[in-house]
This record gives structure tokens, C-alpha cells and sequence, in this order.
């Protein structure tokens, strides 16, 4: 299967606790953790370039495009969870700049998703994660051009 489902157990703007993004379908998984302290750093580069509001949608979305990149998956849709309303085009074109035949999706996914049970058990210690990020790995995704 090609169509993943994306989603994080504890939001990238809670800077005390570290933030697992999962992207899971039936047949396959993958959990990525950014640490608290990646996110604290990232979140002072945000308020130092006045955009600290950009900075959650934006770690979101390369902490996602970390996980494809490291991936053997073959992802050509991608079903994100409704996280950050508004920023959803932002979204979009981070993982576009990596991924430019990606068809990405938002919706409420729910607990029953794949995704969902895979961030949660990685939060919980329940289920390993593949690999962990930190601040220069989500930045040189971030500043592609």
C-alpha cells in the first residue's frame, strides 16, 4: 500500500516533552521522535526570525518529510491529521519541495488510525522508534530551497 496516515503524540509547541510523528498503514510503520531540546532550539530560531508562529507547523511538517526520507517506504499519498487549522498550505509545501508528486490529505484520523496507535505506543514506551532528529537535521529541511 501507498497511502499512509500521519500523525503525533504530543504537539511540537509542548517544549517539555519530546514529539513522536508516525506515519503508518496497514502493512508498514515508522515513528520518528525531536527531541525537547531540538524544539526549544528551533522555537528560539522562530522568535529570533519573528515568525514564532510558523515554528509547530513547519517542525511538523519536516519532522514528516525526515521520516520519508529515511524510510524504504514507497508513500505517494499521505492522510495527515488536522493538527495546525490554517497552516495546512504551509504544510504542503515543505513536504512539495522534497516530494513534488505527493498527494497530501487532511482530515481527523482519529484513534484508530494506524498512525495513531504507532505515535501513542512510541509516547507510551510501548513501541520502539525508528530514528530520533534534532535541530540541524529539521533545519536543513526546513531552509531547502
Amino acid at each position: 500500500m501507498f497511502r499512509f496516515e500521519a500523525d503525533q503524540s504530543v504537539r511540537v509547541e509542548e517544549l517539555t516533552d519530546d514529539t513522536i510523528i508516525a506515519i503508518a498503514n496497514a502493512e508498514s510503520k515508522q515513528a520518528v521522535i525531536i527531541t525537547s531540546r531540538a524544539k526549544r532550539r528551533l522555537l528560539e530560531y522562530y522568535r529570533r526570525l519573528g515568525k514564532p508562529k510558523r515554528f509547530a507547523p513547519h517542525v511538523f511538517s519536516a519532522g514528516l518529510a525526515l521520516m520519508i526520507l529515511n524510510s524504504n517506504f514507497r508513500v505517494d499519498e499521505i492522510v495527515i491529521d488536522i493538527e495546525y487549522p490554517g497552516y495546512e498550505t504551509e504544510i504542503i509545501d515543505l513536504l512539495k519541495k522534497h516530494f513534488s508528486r505527493l498527494l497530501v490529505y487532511f482530515s481527523v484520523i482519529g484513534k484508530k488510525s494506524p498512525a495513531h496507535f504507532v505515535a501513542y505506543g512510541v509516547h507510551k514506551g510501548k513501541i520502539k522508534p525508528d530514528f530520533s532528529v534534532g535541530f540541524d537535521e529539521i533545519l536543513a529541511v526546513i531552509n531547502k530551497k
